[in-house]
């Protein structure tokens, strides 16, 4: 879930000129079509070609949180230069540890996805999610209901730019980011609003039943980071113990390591490499026995699977991801489409979780640029 594009190679570029924000906008950088063809190249991203030089913004936009109190949020807005949007894209980046590190900063997955939508004409958002970036608070990592609202609200937002237009959004989304953009997809869906169309890569969509006994097992570094930053998103958001959820050793240290600035190599190196020595016996063995025990409800609770979208939905993923297997789009898209919902998912090759987002990429324009064509 930690998306690594090509490393600090896609900010390097300064800009080349500066146009007049939008009102409620920061401007951020421009990137004409030659340089996003280049960065997206050094990322690993091949057979893309941007046709547009984009200007990249700052968004704060209004939400609310869990309680129901008015908040502010932030995120990016990509748009095109020189022309009218031929739609509009909300990206959901992956996951990242520290406030800074989120697409409204250009981070490294934001502003890939700023280029490839943006380079090809649309409009894209890229939420900050709640607790990240200008919001204030801890991040409710993987809860479904204020992941959706961070995108919901947003693309709201952007719709009052001049120049966005109203079309139904398209959805796509890298890991955390997938997650995210099927509870989005719900959410909209539920309200009415109609979408073009939602692509997920490696998202952990049945946190309980598939998600969680994989990370369980530790099969990649990363799982016990996984854990510990849901064990302390949902802690906070159900107002629920640490104490009752990890062992006492990190019953401190796993606020520190998430409210507190620290890298994943950082967190991964304070944290368990058997995840199972994150948690109580008591909570262990109420897992393992089928037992009841609060995370365990609220990781069902913000599953994502078990709903029939309108809108089409592919599911990508690398036959080599050991952070979100392959199980997790499979298995929604056969639960999905048993529903008679128009649900893939899409094999895009033997490589790993980061790799994977890279495989997608082009297949995700070309499917938007085919759902966008006019009939």
């Amino acid at each position: 879930m930690l998306a690594i594009l090509g490393g600090g190679g896609l900010a390097a570029c300064a800009p080349r000129t500066e146009p007049v924000a939008p009102p409620g906008l920061t401007f951020l950088r421009s990137y004409s079509a030659p340089e996003s063809w280049l960065l997206l190249r050094l990322a690993g991203v091949n057979g893309v070609k941007p046709r547009r030089r984009i200007d990249c913004y700052r968004l704060s936009y209004p939400t609310h949180g869990s309680d129901g109190r008015r908040a502010m949020a932030t995120g990016m807005v990509a748009l095109p230069r020189g022309a009218k949007a031929r739609g509009l894209v909300s990206f959901q980046h992956g996951t990242t540890t520290t406030r800074t590190a989120v697409p409204s900063n250009l981070s490294t997955d934001g502003l890939a996805g700023a280029i490839l939508f943006g380079g090809a004409g649309y409009a894209a958002v890229a939420p900050d999610y709640l607790g990240l970036g200008g919001s204030k608070g801890p991040h409710p990592y993987l809860v479904a209901g204020d992941a959706a609202r961070a995108v919901t609200d947003i693309i709201a937002a952007a719709r009052r730019i001049e120049g966005v237009p109203g079309a139904p959004a398209f959805l796509v989304g890298f890991s955390q980011g997938g997650h995210a953009s099927l509870a989005a997809l719900r959410a909209l869906e539920a309200a009415g609003q109609p979408v073009l169309g939602a692509a997920a890569i490696a998202g952990p969509h049945n946190l309980l039943t598939i998600s969680f006994k994989n990370a369980l097992r530790g099969g990649s570094p990363q799982h016990s980071l996984y854990l510990a930053y849901t064990a302390r998103g949902y802690a906070a958001r159900y107002g629920q113990p640490l104490a009752s959820l990890l062992a006492p050793a990190y019953v401190e240290l796993v606020p520190d390591l998430f409210d507190r600035p620290h890298t994943p190599e950082e967190i991964i190196a304070a944290l368990p490499g058997d995840p199972r020595a994150l948690f109580t016996p008591r909570f262990l063995a109420a897992y393992d026995t089928g037992g009841r025990h609060w995370f365990l409800d609220a990781m069902a609770a913000n599953e994502v699977s078990g709903f029939t979208p309108k809108a089409p939905v592919r599911l990508y993923y690398g036959d080599l991801d050991i952070d979100v297997p392959p199980e997790e789009a499979i298995a929604t898209a056969r639960r999905m489409t048993a529903a008679g919902a128009d649900a893939r998912a899409v094999d895009v090759g033997a490589v790993g979780h980061d790799p994977s987002v890279l495989k997608a990429a082009p297949m995700i324009l070309e499917w938007l640029e085919a759902l966008s064509a006019p009939l």
